[in-house]
């Protein structure tokens, strides 16, 4: 005999009614609705953790540099490598060297890239032949700055005997404060030959660092000593303006100051139309993170439309002696530099250009390694 208890279950069983294919597909549409308006906010929300992450990093970068100035003999807040010094091969020591090894840009902190893997050996597709790795001197162990962040040191590699293992090694290090975590390759519009061809390449493995420092130097188009008008190898007390003047940047806005639409359409990868952009790694055009002489760091814009010195803009124009500013520069490709904005500078004006002790050949611009790279005639 069934029990009242079973009877009743029999009863509810049979008043349990199963979902129509029509409902299931509404029930689908309204989760996939949701998915599409929530993605956006999760997106920008992401993009924010990364571009906040950035900006703390080179925040503590220029902040760092302030320490590193006050025990500098020199008074130097940007850290220079031990190399920028190094005599050219072949030459007698007190000779001049027209082909400097590095810039200064990148190798004050960070790890070993693997951009230019065949400068030292001429073999391709060896990354620790790479121009900014540790074959070539500056691995992990030489890059000053790396002392401050990361204390304790790296082993050298490459010295007394080199360790290719430990030279690999060198390349995969995971040195976060040096690592902007939106940084994932050249964007559209850079225009640096030796980086856009690697384009899945972050700027952190190609140069071992996803920050520039502000190296602007200037020299004679002829050739011969460079003169720094940056806060590079200068005295931290004699840049008049720090909180305007920059100390380090989002390397992809390295180049981007120099690429005025209207003047820069003689340089290789540069659209000269209207849509011509750089987009920063945090999804805005020509906009990036970057730290000041004071040590604040905000993301700043680099305005191009209307930039003209009666704005409060510097427009550059590095010529042959003789030429003068207004007219035509492009046989001499220094015509496209912008070097001041809104609420920034590269350079140090008004306090007067420092000699350096180094030496340009006269090709290219005397402190961006040909990056931007003019076209072939």
């Amino acid at each position: 005999m069934r029990t009242r208890i079973q009877d009743d279950l029999r009863l509810k069983g049979r008043g349990r009614v199963a979902f129509t294919l029509i409902e299931l597909l509404v029930v689908i549409a309204i989760i996939a609705l949701l998915i599409a308006i929530l993605l956006p906010s999760l997106e920008a929300a992401r993009r924010q953790s990364k571009q906040s992450a950035c900006l703390s990093h080179i925040k503590n970068i220029a902040t760092s540099s302030r320490v590193y100035e006050a025990d500098d003999p020199n008074g130097w807040g940007i850290p220079v490598h031990p190399l920028q010094y190094r005599q050219c091969p072949g030459q007698l020591p007190g000779e001049m060297c027209n082909d400097p090894i590095m810039v200064g840009a990148y190798e004050w902190g960070g790890k070993s890239g693997i951009g230019q893997d065949d400068f030292v050996t001429g073999s391709p597709g060896d990354p620790i032949n790479s121009k900014y790795g540790t074959l070539a001197g500056f691995g992990p162990s030489t890059r000053p700055m790396n002392d401050i962040l990361y204390p304790g040191g790296f082993k050298d590699n490459a010295n007394p005997i080199f360790d290719r293992f430990g030279a690999t090694l060198d390349a995969k290090l995971e040195l976060d404060l040096f690592k902007c975590p939106a940084d994932n390759g050249p964007p559209r519009g850079a225009h640096c030959a030796d980086w856009i061809k690697y384009s899945e390449r972050s700027s952190y493995d190609h140069f071992g660092n996803s920050y520039c420092a502000n190296v602007f130097m200037v020299a004679n188009s002829g050739g011969g000593e460079m003169r720094t008008n940056s806060p590079y190898m200068r005295p931290t007390s004699r840049v008049p303006t720090p909180a305007r003047t920059l100390y380090y940047e989002e390397n992809i806005g390295r180049w981007a100051w120099s690429c005025w639409r209207e003047q820069c359409d003689f340089l290789e990868g540069v659209d000269p139309g209207p849509t011509k952009t750089i987009r920063g790694w945090h999804g805005k055009d020509w906009t990036f993170n970057r730290a000041f002489v004071d040590a604040h760091a905000e993301p700043q814009r680099i305005y191009f439309e209307g930039t003209e010195d009666a704005d409060g803009y510097a427009l550059h124009y590095r010529c042959e002696e003789g030429v003068l500013e207004n007219q035509d520069c492009q046989s001499h490709g220094y015509r496209c530099i912008i070097v001041r904005g809104d609420g920034w500078q590269k350079d140090t004006l008004p306090a007067p250009d420092i000699r350096t002790g180094l030496y340009h050949s006269g090709a290219g611009r005397p402190s961006y390694e040909n990056c931007p790279r003019e076209a072939s005639p």
